[in-house]
């Protein structure tokens, strides 16, 4: 039987409120964007850095900020993200042009970098380590949920409303929870004295981190739309090698790094890091890449799509507290272990569906890849910090959150890439979009189930890597108690 203070969960109701309200924002925007274009006369392409502005921000200083939590506060950190959030939802909601829209939209990922970066920080912090995979878990259904609900709610906003709403609404709900957060979080006593912040903090690294980042964002978002060697492409792969080098070169050389190479060192935290990478490609791609095979082939409805993608959500939702309870009691490796063979046997069972594959089929290929993922990411989690010290936690979840960002980013990038590919080789428009346009052929669907079916095959290959970073990463072991 365990036994918490009350005001632990406390706590951890008020850090999951606050993470569903941010994931919620940020899951609901890709909806509004053909209403917003039309609005604004503007292209589709244009529109959507409302997303990647966010994307960018957000991805860039998540771990700048997770640093500089460490340093004065995660509670100020954090609640500051809120009101950040808060007052440039009011901007954007309001913006008289699409320019400013996706100006404040950027500041808004501003924001949301202080939140991702602290979150998981400040919940951990709160409960005793022994318990950290189940609260994990619990943490990683509640962003599993708003990731879900994040469409419907845009959708439901932008039908009855309008999306200006949806751009506000998370105004009131940010500054809600920031008041929220002030009465209820503990005070959390930084690392060092406010006068001492400037010399410590790495400005520069984080300069070099923000800037390699973003290049290496841009060219993978962009690469296969633009051709991988054209000058602009090749222009952000320099840009990224150049700032990467010197990153690490700061890194080794500054007494107070952005992240100390020293973590990188332990393999519990390279190695447990690189297989959440790996894992997370695979599952945000199948998540992205569904709706076009169940209407592009099969010639479901979008509410029937809906529907079929919904088990993923729901296991994944549901696995995690489990893996999480499991892997406090039995240890993290077999409970990781059992998630990524999941992960394995259904991404190999979903390369070989057909155009005529059966409904029952594909509820339990896509509910059994929810369910490896939510129990892989639950243990990995918590194994990954077992070996950051608690002074380090902000800097070390907020690696994490950057892991999970940039393998969505990258997994989808990569799944489009070889299906399109794939596509052109045989003699079809390489665009996902081809599928959805009217008169598609019997051979476009071939071409285009030939593409998904290499992707998939690509990402299970991936995932045995992570299996084998699991296996490998070292004895069990757990460096703190957190008080």
């Amino acid at each position: 039987m365990w036994h918490f203070k009350v005001n632990n969960w406390i706590v951890a109701a008020a850090i999951c409120a606050g993470m569903f309200i941010s994931v919620l924002d940020n899951s609901s925007i890709n909806i509004a964007l053909p209403e917003i274009a039309l609005q604004f006369r503007a292209e589709i392409p244009e529109v959507q850095w409302l997303a990647i502005g966010f994307g960018l921000a957000s991805g860039a200083l998540i771990l700048p900020m997770g640093r500089l939590s460490d340093l004065v506060g995660r509670k100020r950190i954090y609640l500051s993200g809120f009101l950040v959030s808060g007052f440039t939802a009011i901007l954007t909601s309001m913006a008289p042009s699409l320019i400013l829209a996706i100006i404040f939209r950027a500041l808004q990922g501003v924001g949301g970098a202080m939140i991702q970066a602290n979150a998981m920080a400040i919940l951990i912090s709160s409960f005793p380590s022994s318990k950290r995979g189940f609260i994990i878990g619990i943490f990683m259904t509640t962003v599993g949920i708003a990731s879900v609900l994040g469409p419907v709610f845009g959708g439901f906003i932008v039908q009855y409303f309008s999306w200006r709403w949806l751009l506000f609404i998370p105004s009131p709900l940010s500054l809600t929870a920031c008041a929220v957060g002030f009465m209820i979080l503990p005070h959390m006593k930084p690392i060092t004295s406010d006068s001492s912040v400037a010399s410590k903090f790495d400005w520069r690294g984080s300069f070099y981190f923000a800037v390699a980042l973003c290049s290496l964002m841009l060219t993978i978002t962009n690469g296969h739309r633009l051709g991988w060697v054209s000058p602009i492409i090749v222009a952000l792969v320099i840009a990224f090698l150049f700032f990467a080098f010197l990153f690490v070169v700061r890194q080794a050389r500054t007494d107070s790094p952005l992240i100390a190479l020293e973590l990188l060192a332990r393999k519990y935290f390279s190695f447990g890091s690189l297989a959440s990478l790996f894992t997370f490609m695979t599952g945000t791609s199948v998540f992205f890449i569904m709706p076009f095979y169940l209407q592009g082939v099969l010639d479901y409805m979008p509410a029937e799509a809906g529907f079929m993608i919904t088990p993923m959500a729901g296991f994944f939702a549901l696995s995690g507290p489990i893996a999480g309870y499991l892997s406090d009691q039995v240890g993290w490796k077999k409970v990781e272990i059992i998630g990524l063979t999941a992960t394995v046997i259904s991404l190999l069972g979903l390369s070989i569906v057909n155009s005529e594959s059966s409904t029952y089929l594909l509820l339990i290929l896509l509910g059994l890849i929810g369910f490896g993922m939510g129990f892989f990411y639950s243990p990995n989690s918590a194994s990954v910090l077992s070996v950051v010290e608690r002074e380090r936690y902000g800097v070390g979840t907020a690696f994490l959150q950057l892991t999970r960002n940039s393998a969505s980013i990258i997994g989808i990038s990569i799944t489009t890439a070889l299906i399109t590919i794939v596509m052109g080789s045989m003699g079809y428009e390489p665009s996902l979009d081809a599928i959805y346009k009217s008169g598609v052929t019997t051979g476009l669907k071939d071409a285009f189930m030939a593409g998904l079916a290499l992707a998939l095959r690509v990402q299970a290959a991936l995932v045995l890597v992570a299996v084998l970073l699991t296996l490998t990463k070292g004895k069990e072991q757990k460096l703190q108690e957190v008080e």
